[in-house]
């Protein structure tokens, strides 16, 4: 007799595991992130121990080092404008509190930038930007 005769053809498997992805807050992300920048740790290590990949601690690390992982830094408006619309009309109604500074392009956009703002990534943001005419 053999012993796969007593066994039944169907095995129902069931599952637990509802997926591997997580949410982690920015704490969480600048915690692992400065974790991984100390001295006898190598990043493989960090990211095993916290269960993630290699290539995510890297962009978070990127992200961290561009000032980008847990910043609440205020988005910069692009305002489109008509032609035949004055540039102080187009923005009654949205006028940010002052200071403020504000760059015009092509009479097309108008970028508002807030008072400490980061200059640096309103500079990456106005040269990465192309506008189209």
């Amino acid at each position: 007799m053999d012993a796969h005769e007593d066994t039944p053809r169907i095995q129902v498997l069931s599952v637990s595991d509802m997926g591997r992805r997580r949410r982690w807050t920015d704490d969480e992300k600048i915690r692992i992130v400065e974790e991984s920048h100390r001295d006898g740790v190598t990043l493989a290590e960090v990211a095993r121990r916290h269960e993630i990949s290699r290539s995510m601690l890297y962009d978070w690390r990127y992200r961290h080092k561009l000032g980008l992982l847990g910043a609440s830094m205020p988005f910069m408006r692009l305002v489109p404008m008509d032609s035949h619309t004055d540039a102080a009309d187009a923005l009654s109604s949205t006028t940010p509190l002052p200071p403020v500074m504000t760059i015009d392009l092509c009479e097309r956009y108008r970028v508002t930038i807030p008072v400490g703002f980061d200059m640096e990534a309103a500079a990456r943001l106005l040269n990465g930007l192309v506008v189209s005419k």
